[in-house]
Order: structure tokens, then sequence, then C-alpha cells
């Protein structure tokens, strides 16, 4: 198609060719440019995200960030999946709520969601956050937060590790957080079957949330390792 077209407008060639020198430079030029795509999946830095939590602008990691975080920390390599299933119900409900305050529970070195504050068990020289660090641990309660102090709360393959207090957990969200994100590994088959991980089903999952039922359930990521996100809104209304 492309021979034949030029073939068509060769005998125009000597009227063209003077046309085409002066704007060739901006039109290769602009050819080169990042689409706006590609520039939003590129990694956002350090500073421009403390602006972002300073102005209450929070968003969820893009993929671009998480690549670079995963080169650094073999910890989140093989986990974009799952992340960016949570990272999509995050951008919905901060969409749709118009919310502007998180809390995570014990992210690894960075939380889902650009500019929240995160609680942690101790506090680590690694972990890259905007928001403030509160040391505390979860299965005391109450937690040291003020009823409805965030519109959302998350945590990722968080919860099995709070041994059996997940249900008291859970009512402390309910107390300080509007909507939540939580993420389960669900029917792993460990070698230790004390592991904290092995064993938990999505019936089990789902007592220590009773009597609230999730909005949705997300699959975060199918096989063997598999994870379930559980989403809940509105966690301030009625039961």
């Amino acid at each position: 198609m492309l021979e034949r077209l030029k073939r068509w407008l060769e005998p125009l060639r000597p009227v063209l060719l003077p046309i085409w020198r002066p704007v060739r430079p901006y039109i290769v030029r602009s050819s080169k440019l990042p689409s706006r795509r590609s520039a939003v999946t590129r990694p956002i830095g350090a500073a421009r995200r403390r602006v972002e939590a300073r102005l209450g602008r929070i968003r969820p990691v893009n993929e671009a960030e998480f690549a670079d975080l995963a080169k650094r920390y073999p910890y989140y390599r093989n986990r974009w999946e799952y992340t960016a299933a949570a990272g999509r119900e995050a951008a919905d409900l901060i969409k749709r709520h118009r919310l502007r305050r998180a809390l995570e529970l014990g992210p690894h070195v960075r939380p889902l969601v650009v500019g929240a504050d995160v609680m942690v068990l101790e506090r680590s020289e690694e972990l890259d956050a905007e928001g403030a660090v509160i040391v505390h641990d979860a299965r005391m309660v109450p937690w040291p937060i003020a009823d409805r102090g965030y519109d959302l709360f998350v945590a990722l393959q968080v919860f099995e590790h709070l041994i059996d207090r997940q249900r008291e957990a859970f009512a402390e969200v309910c107390r300080v957080a509007r909507h939540a994100i939580i993420s389960l590994p669900i029917d792993w088959q460990m070698d230790d079957p004390g592991d904290c991980h092995h064993g938990i089903s999505e019936e089990r999952a789902l007592s220590w949330f009773a009597p609230r039922v999730p909005t949705r359930v997300v699959e975060g990521n199918a096989g063997p390792r598999r994870r379930v996100i559980y989403v809940f809104e509105n966690l301030d209304a009625a039961s």
C-alpha cells in the first residue's frame, strides 16, 4: 500500500518536496514524544509524591513505580498481578468517594497507596512512605487512631499474621476507616501446618469480617498461591 502511494505521488514530488522540508523536523520530533499513557506509567519521583501527599491527592502506585521497587527488593517480584488488582479497586474507591486519607497496615517497603499513612510493628529504615508512621501492634486494641480518622484502610497479605486477633483488628478497621481493601492467601498448602499462611479457607476469612459482608470479592491471582481481595465500602453505615 505504501509503495503504491509513493508511485501515485511521484509526479507531484517537485511540488511537495519544498513543502515537506520545512515541516519535517517538527513532525519527526513530535513523533518521538512519549504518549500520555507512557508518561503516566513512568516512576514518579519522591519529591512529587510528597507534594501529592501534602495536597491530599492519594493514588495507587503505578506499574513503573512497582517495577522499580521490584528491582531493588526481591520481595516484590512476581507480586504485580494481585497488587495491580488491589490498585484498581483503590483507584475506583478514591475516585467515586473522593477519598483523601489512607492508612495501610504493615507494608513491606512501600504502601499500595501513595500518600498513605502506615501502621507498622516496628520502624524500618527501608520503609518508604509519604505519610505518618504509626508504630503499633495491630493485635492490640484499640488502635491509637481516632474514629473515622481515615477514608481508606489497606492491608495486603498482612491479616493472616495477626494470629487469632483478626476479628478484633477488623472491628478496629470498621471504627477508624470508611472503606477497606484486604487481601489474603486462600487455600495455601504449606509444608508446616503451623505456618500462618496455611489452609485459610474463604469461609474462615469471611468469619473474621462477620457480621460485615464484603461489597465485592476480587481474584487477586489464581494458582497454588491464590490471593483474594475483599473490598468493603461504607463501613461507617449500619451493619
